[in-house]
C-alpha cells in the first residue's frame, strides 16, 4: 500500500516552488533522508485546518538539539497523501510548539 498519491504535489508559500509527482520529489527525499542528509528530524503530529500536520524540527550535524525546521500540512485523498504546504518555522509558536527539542 503506498502513503503517497503517485501524482503527490508540494508548494512551499510564499515561495515560489512547485514540485509535483514522486519522481520529482525523489531529490526532495534524498536530500532529507539520505546518506548525506542535513542531520536528524523529529517530527512531533498536530493538525491545522482540521488536516494531519508534521511540525519538523531538524538537529543539523555538530548541534545537540532539535531546532524548529518547517511545519508541513498534509492534504489526504482516498487515504494516501494528496499533497504537503510546507510552511516555516515561524508557524510553531501559533500551535504552542517550543522553538526546540
Amino acid at each position: 500500500m503506498a502513503i503517497s498519491a503517485q501524482d503527490i504535489r508540494i508548494t512551499m508559500p510564499p515561495n515560489p516552488f512547485h514540485f509535483e509527482g514522486l519522481e520529482t520529489i525523489a531529490s526532495l527525499l534524498e536530500r532529507a533522508f539520505g546518506e548525506d542528509r542535513d542531520g536528524d528530524w523529529r517530527l512531533v503530529p498536530t493538525q491545522a485546518n482540521r488536516m494531519p500536520t508534521a511540525a519538523s524540527y531538524l538537529r543539523r550535524p555538530g548541534d545537540s538539539v532539535f531546532r524548529a525546521f518547517k511545519f508541513d500540512v498534509l492534504r489526504i485523498k482516498d487515504g494516501e497523501i494528496a499533497e504537503i504546504t510546507t510552511f516555516s518555522a515561524a508557524l510553531f509558536p501559533v500551535f504552542g510548539l517550543p522553538p526546540t527539542l
